[in-house]
C-alpha cells in the first residue's frame, strides 16, 4: 500500500520539526553523547579536528567555524 506524496511530504517536515525541537531543547553534551559512548578513547581535541574537517568537506574552506 502506497503513501500519497503529500502525506510523505508532510511526514517528513513533522519529523524534521520534531527532530530540530528536540535538538533546540538539549545541549551539546547530551547530543553528542552516543558519538562519544561510540568513539570511546577519541578524546575532546581530536573531536573537535574531526568536526571542523567535516565542515570543511561538507561547505567548504570559508566557513569553518571561527574561534
Amino acid at each position: 500500500m502506497g503513501v500519497p506524496p503529500e502525506d510523505y511530504a508532510k511526514r517528513l517536515i513533522e519529523d524534521g520539526l520534531a527532530l530540530q525541537r528536540q535538538a533546540e531543547g538539549s545541549s551539546f553534551a547530551e547530543i553528542m553523547g552516543p558519538v562519544r559512548e561510540a568513539a570511546g578513547t577519541v578524546d575532546e581535541p581530536r573531536i573537535v579536528l574531526l568536526v571542523e574537517k567535516a565542515r570543511i568537506d561538507h561547505h567548504g574552506p570559508g566557513r569553518a567555524k571561527q574561534r
